[in-house]
C-alpha cells in the first residue's frame, strides 16, 4: 500500500521541496494586524522576518484549517493511501491534538506525536520516505525511535519573543536582556527550555560549540545548521567549530520557519543533530 506523508509548515520544508518528495504541507496560520497568512503560502520567510522587526503589533499563530486536511486525507484515503501526519510538538501547538482527535478511528492513518520541530520534523519525513513500503505501525515505532535521538541546540539575541509567546515569564524576560544575557535554547521532551544563559554572543557560541564536540553524534544521519534572519550569526558558529568531521556532515543551512520565529525573534542561530543510540 502506498504511503502519503503530511508535515506541518514548523518544519521549513517549502512547497517546492514537498513536491519533490511526495508530501503535503499542512500550513500554519499566523496573524499579524488582523491580517491572517498561511505559513510558506502567501508569507514567505523573508516577508515573516521584516514585518515581525518593522510591525509593531506581535504575531499570532493559530491551527492550521483542519477542514482543509480532512478533505486532503479523505481524498487520499478514496486512493488507498496509508498516512503519516508529523505535526510539531504537542507542547508547542495544538495541531497534534486536534489532528489526533480527527483521525483517531481511521485505521489507515497515524498522527505522530513528534516531540520536535524545525529541522528535526525533516528527519523524521526522510526517516519515513525510507521505509514507505512498511506497515503503518513498523514506521510508526521507528518515527518514535528516531525522534528521542534528535537534538537542537539553538542561541537567541533575547528572551523578549520567548516572553511574548508565553514561553518565559516577563520578568526573567526583563533581567535578561537589561544585564546582556544571551539565552541558550532546546526542545526537550517536546518543550522549548533554556537551557543557560551566557554575557554576550560569542560564548553564546562557544557553549554550542562545546557541547557538539563532546556530543555523542550519530554521522549516519545529516547534521543541520539553522538560523532566524540572519543567516551570518550561523556563519559565525560554523567558523568556530574547529571540528572537522562535524563541520563535513552540515549538509543544510536552513532560515527557521515563521510559525517558530514568532516565539523566538530574528538573529537565532544554532545546529540540529542526532544522537547516537545509548
Amino acid at each position: 500500500m502506498r504511503l502519503k506523508i503530511f508535515v506541518d509548515s514548523s518544519s521549513g520544508i517549502s512547497l517546492d521541496e514537498a513536491n519533490e518528495l511526495g508530501i503535503e504541507i499542512i500550513p500554519l496560520r499566523i496573524l499579524f494586524n488582523d491580517q491572517e497568512y498561511l505559513d510558506g503560502v502567501n508569507l514567505s520567510k523573508e516577508e515573516f522576518y521584516h514585518k515581525l522587526i518593522n510591525e509593531k503589533e506581535f504575531p499570532k499563530t493559530s491551527l492550521p484549517n483542519l477542514f482543509e486536511i480532512e478533505k486532503k486525507v479523505n481524498k487520499y484515503l478514496q486512493e488507498n493511501y496509508n498516512i503519516i501526519i508529523l505535526p510539531l510538538s504537542k507542547e508547542i501547538s495544538g495541531t497534534f491534538s486536534s489532528l489526533k482527535s480527527m483521525f483517531e478511528n481511521e485505521s489507515q492513518v497515524r498522527v505522530i506525536d513528534t516531540n520536535t520541530t524545525i529541522n528535526g520534523l525533516r528527519y523524521l519525513v526522510m526517516r519515513a520516505k525510507e521505509l514507505e513500503n512498511e506497515t503503518l505501525d513498523v514506521i510508526a515505532n521507528e518515527l518514535d525511535s528516531l525522534q528521542k535521538k534528535i537534538r537542537i541546540l539553538a542561541g537567541i539575541d533575547t528572551l523578549e519573543y520567548l516572553s511574548k509567546g508565553g514561553r518565559i515569564s516577563k520578568t526573567i524576560s526583563t533581567i535578561g536582556d537589561f544585564v546582556g544575557l544571551k539565552p541558550l535554547i532546546s526542545v526537550i521532551d517536546g518543550k522549548v527550555e533554556v537551557l543557560c544563559k551566557r554575557h554576550g554572543k560569542k560564548k553564546a557560541m562557544k557553549y554550542i560549540v562545546d557541547k557538539l564536540v563532546n556530543a555523542q553524534i550519530d554521522f549516519n544521519y545529516p547534521i543541520y545548521g539553522i538560523y532566524s534572519h540572519v543567516k551570518e550569526n550561523f556563519i559565525d558558529l560554523f567558523n568556530m567549530i574547529t571540528n572537522q568531521e562535524i563541520k563535513d556532515h552540515i549538509m543544510k543551512i536552513e532560515n527557521i520557519a515563521p510559525v517558530i520565529g514568532c516565539h523566538i525573534g530574528p538573529n537565532a542561530y544554532g545546529i540540529t543533530y542526532i544522537e547516537k543510540e545509548k
